[in-house]
């Protein structure tokens, strides 16, 4: 056991020898003690695991984030997530290993990523990795899924190869300080794990599924049984609700939590982050043990992360949760309304506090019935030819802010210009509807009304809402806005979905929207990505529909004035599963175009620029713009002619981040704006 407490001189030619320093990780002396950084450094320097590993393993299981301490689901501690239970005790094992005492290896970040490190030093030894092995990353694999502690090889597999697809993918954590891994190329020397079935890439992408055993239940899910003992069968009442839970852990970690009979619990279903990928654990007729005394007539939902992090809730996540949730509420005839699908935080007998403050479910009631999907809107309040930006923040208050663009930051943090308008459960939008040049806000009441209400700009405020429609957007529709005959005053325009799939329009007369038509009879079944832009540049504006999933084809129906064309596929593999499609005319030449935002580590912006008929290929705008869990939209902020993209942090900053458009690509991005946007609110 030298190898665990190497000092001074020795460190720099243990990394040289072991080939670190040729990888390109800093030598301990180049850091900043009492930094993240400097503790990852000081770990690879001490047990010769490679940093990007080790922060990679890090980052998967936690995001990096402490949690001030407090455990996991599975009682694992620290940004390591050092657990101690019944089946599991890496948390004494690193005390042993370091001499660090439990409570330090729970309390303090730099000893919890050295103590991370040396159970993962042992675990190599203990597989016989050679020196110059443990100087290779791909090496690692076999360690790497002992670490996860999963209770059979196929959730081992699971935990390794997300580990991998963070290396290849690279990542950026900002919290307190500032963590990256650049991409890398990546060939997992995985032994006897290549035998073993994956559980599969994505259950949300089938062209990159392993699908290997599905379930019964929903069939887009993986079917990984919980322990015996951690459920019963049957049930004794019938099912009426469906409860949100945040797992308090990894994806892999929970599934593996529920195979666990020391654990004592289980949910039907879990839904990983990145992708929304979707594992079942109970079925729908078997009781799991998720919330006490509602369990019996509950279905359970875990969702990967942790309450106090906001950046483990992304798109993907709620999308594809959303989709399961209206599954379910149909298939077990649930309403699909707040009183029936809860948090775990509101059953009565229960402590939890789970989904939490971070969870927005106004979004995720919409994307449930079938809501908005923001594709984008002008919002251009004051009309000087730069966009703003609006947050409506819903509840008690349904409050309007705006922040004016002066073309290089947001102005105002609590420029208040409405009082009550768009209340919960309803969908507001953007568009000048008047024509005067000044962008107005809609509101789509929905339910058993479905009024719209317009609330027009003066300049400097929006005046009393009124009226515009008593019939439109009804039920689980999905609205949007745009000019589409061309007369200088947008429109609205409804999806309904389903077997139908109709499209209807009501035009604006200037102070009301005329009686709705039908212009479409097929257009964005199902859970499509619907949205509006003038893609031929004629001055009235189209229909575009991202298909996403495993197809991810793009559709177009062009305006004649009247109706919309036949649907046209201009496209076939743009925004799939799991990435945020927009619209903007990105180049100026006044044909919208269209983007994608990958999210998650990579974070990258790919555009396809319009030729008037269609979408060429997409390319990389920006590499690094609206990680996981922010919320990215389009506008022309500095009044070019060009649209630029903006992307809303939320979480504990809530700060607004914008990269102007060159035309052929999206410039960096700077922060316009350091408080706007509050968590459960929408900020277009």
């Amino acid at each position: 056991m030298q190898w665990k407490r190497l000092r001074g001189a020795a460190l720099s030619v243990l990394l040289a020898a072991s080939g670190l320093l040729a990888a390109g990780i800093p030598a301990l002396a180049s850091a900043p003690d009492g930094t993240m950084a400097a503790a990852f450094t000081k770990a690879t320097a001490e047990y010769q695991v490679p940093r990007d590993l080790l922060v990679a393993i890090g980052y998967g299981e936690t995001r990096l984030d402490d949690h001030d301490g407090e455990p996991s689901a599975d009682n694992g501690y620290g940004v390591m997530h050092l657990v101690s239970n019944p089946k599991r005790k890496t948390l004494e094992q690193a005390a042993e290993l370091t001499g660090e005492p439990v409570a330090k290896l729970k309390s303090d970040t730099a000893a919890n990523i050295l103590g991370g490190a040396a159970v993962l030093r042992a675990f190599a030894d203990e597989v016989g990795l050679s020196a110059a092995q443990r100087g290779r990353a791909d090496a690692w694999y076999p360690v790497v899924a002992r670490y996860g502690g999963a209770a059979n090889d196929q959730v081992a597999r699971l935990y390794a190869d997300t580990v991998y697809d963070l290396l290849a993918g690279g990542l950026t954590a900002t919290g307190e300080e500032k963590i990256r891994v650049s991409p890398r190329a990546v060939k997992p020397e995985r032994g006897r794990y290549e035998r073993v079935t994956p559980l599969g890439r994505s259950t949300g992408d089938a062209k990159a599924a392993d699908v290997g055993v599905q379930s019964a239940d929903y069939p887009p899910a993986h079917w990984v049984a919980a322990a015996p003992g951690n459920y019963q069968a049957g049930r004794s009442k019938p099912i009426r609700y469906i409860v949100v839970h945040v797992t308090q852990g990894s994806y892999a970690g929970s599934i593996s939590w529920f195979q666990n009979p020391a654990s004592g619990v289980s949910a039907h279903y879990v839904i990983r982050s990145s992708d929304g990928d979707v594992t079942q654990m109970v079925r729908d007729g078997d009781t799991a043990y998720h919330a006490r005394s509602a369990n019996p007539e509950a279905l359970g939902i875990e969702h990967e992360g942790y309450v106090d992090n906001p950046s483990w809730f992304t798109d993907a996540m709620y999308r594809s949760s959303a989709a399961l949730t209206r599954h379910l509420a149909d298939k077990h005839g649930i309403p699909r309304t707040r009183a029936h699908i809860v948090g775990h935080n509101e059953l009565p007998g229960n402590d939890h506090t789970d989904p939490g403050p971070h969870w927005n479910w106004d979004y995720y009631m919409q994307l449930v019935n079938g809501g908005s999907v923001f594709g984008g809107s002008p919002a251009d309040f004051d009309g000087d030819g730069k966009d703003d930006v609006v947050t409506f923040t819903h509840g008690a208050n349904s409050d309007v802010y705006v922040a004016l663009s002066n073309g290089s930051r947001f102005d105002g943090t609590s420029v208040k210009w409405h009082d009550w308008f768009a209340p919960s459960g309803e969908t507001p939008y953007t568009g000048d509807f008047d024509g005067d040049g000044k962008d107005d806000v809609v509101a789509f009441t929905h339910g058993a009304n479905s009024d719209v209400y317009v609330a027009t700009s003066t300049g400097t405020s929006f005046g009393a809402g009124a009226k515009w429609q008593d019939w439109f957007a009804v039920s689980g529709e999905v609205p949007a806005v745009g000019d589409f005959d061309g007369d200088g005053k947008d429109d609205i325009v409804t999806f309904t979905r389903g077997t139908n799939a109709d499209v209807f329009v009501a035009l604006s007369t200037g102070t009301s929207f005329g009686t709705a038509g039908r212009w479409h009879d097929f257009f964005a079944p199902g859970v499509e990505f619907p949205a509006v832009g003038d893609v031929d540049g004629d001055g009235k504006d189209d229909l575009i529909v991202f298909t996403q999933g495993s197809t991810a084809d793009v559709y177009v129906a062009l305006s004649t004035g009247t109706s919309f064309a036949p649907a046209v596929k201009v496209h076939d593999w743009f925004a799939p599963a799991g990435e945020q499609p927009r619209v903007g005319d990105f180049d100026g030449d006044g044909k919208a175009d269209i983007a994608a935002f990958t999210g998650g580590t990579g974070a990258d912006v790919f555009v396809a620029l319009s030729d008037g008929s269609g979408f060429g290929g997409a390319r990389v705008w920006n590499e690094f713009f609206a990680p996981a869990g922010e919320f990215p939209y389009t506008g022309d902020y500095d009044g070019d002619g060009k649209d630029d993209i903006v992307t809303f942090t939320r979480g504990a900053t809530n700060d607004v981040y914008v990269s102007l458009s060159s035309g052929t690509a999206f410039a960096g991005g700077g922060k316009w704006h350091d408080f706007f946007g509050m968590n459960g609110e929408t900020t277009l």
